[in-house]
């Protein structure tokens, strides 16, 4: 059965399995990134959160509760673990240092697999696709994982604009 389950997954799946691990294996390293290039990531995974959760269990509002209530309490999380030690803006170049982490690429293959079984299982029992138990644990993981990269995204593009703001109000006050 696991053969026929592997063997029946779309290429494009396994891309995409390519894509995150190649990103979570470029994250273990310090690196500086582009305001763009810090989005990207959290918004795939958002993406194909709202993808599994819409196309598995439809927009219930119990299934949304619980994801919008896990994706805040992820959010909060992450949010304060971002400091100075792991995240530096770099005002002068328009970038931010990251501090290399395995977490990103644990986060990411962890929403792989979620996402992966959660399909796999309604696949094989679409009696799940009506089971709230079933439905409230996937999507709150679901969210608890965007949230934590979503926290973590919105605390670094704050950090920047802050940073920026006082580069550029340092700048023209030096030119006076």
């Amino acid at each position: 059965m696991l053969n026929q389950i592997i063997s029946g997954t779309p290429m494009y799946v396994w891309a995409i399995l390519g894509f995150l691990a190649f990103r979570g294996i470029k994250a273990s390293v310090d690196r500086e990134l582009t305001v763009r290039a810090v989005v990207i990531i959290p918004l795939v995974m958002l993406a194909l959160s709202v993808q599994g959760i819409l196309s598995g269990f439809g927009a219930d509002p119990l299934v949304l509760a619980a994801w919008l209530a896990t994706m805040t309490a992820g959010a909060a999380v992450s949010w304060n673990m971002v400091s100075d030690k792991n995240v530096r803006i770099l005002a002068d170049k328009g970038t931010v240092f990251y501090r290399g982490s395995w977490g990103p690429l644990v986060m990411m293959m962890s929403i792989f697999v979620m996402k992966y079984v959660v399909n796999v299982a309604l696949h094989v029992n679409p009696f799940l696709h009506s089971n709230m138990l079933f439905a409230v644990i996937s999507t709150a993981l679901f969210g608890l994982f965007n949230g934590l990269f979503l926290g973590k995204m919105l605390r670094v593009l704050i950090m920047y604009k802050q940073a920026m703001s006082s580069s550029t109000v340092f700048t023209r006050s030096a030119t006076v």
